[in-house]
């Protein structure tokens, strides 16, 4: 694990999901998943993360939970949400709840990485 990279948590109970933004991220962050909230909240308990992106909609514990939890734990982490449900009720409420930004479903890589870059900063190779 390099320890220069910032730390990600990607949350979503698709495996496919979680596998693309495994790829993606993986190169430039060091990341983690877990496939549902409680295990997203498990590991927040036990380490930092620079960014967390968690899925809205989930079995048993939501986005919005992984969202609460997370800025109670680490105010300064950032938070990306990602739905395929974007009302504007979902998009609000998640926004009361701490998250920095929020992606449609589906979403481009590009379209991925600019939301990153834009919580993140400009992230240093």
């Amino acid at each position: 694990m390099d320890m220069s990279k910032k730390s990600v948590l990607v949350v979503d109970d698709e495996e496919i999901i979680r596998d693309f933004l495994f790829e993606v991220l993986n190169d430039e962050f060091n990341v983690t998943t877990a496939s549902d909230g409680d295990e997203a909240i498990d590991k927040l308990k036990q380490k930092h993360f620079d960014l967390i992106i968690t899925d809205l909609k989930m079995r048993r514990v939501s986005g919005d939970e992984v969202v609460r939890f997370a800025r109670q734990a680490d105010p300064d982490a950032k938070v990306i949400v990602i739905t395929g449900y974007s009302s504007l009720y979902s998009v609000s409420k998640s926004a009361n709840h701490g998250a920095s930004a929020l992606l449609s479903k589906p979403f481009s890589i590009k379209e991925l990485m600019q939301t990153v870059s834009d919580c993140m900063g400009a992230v240093q190779k």
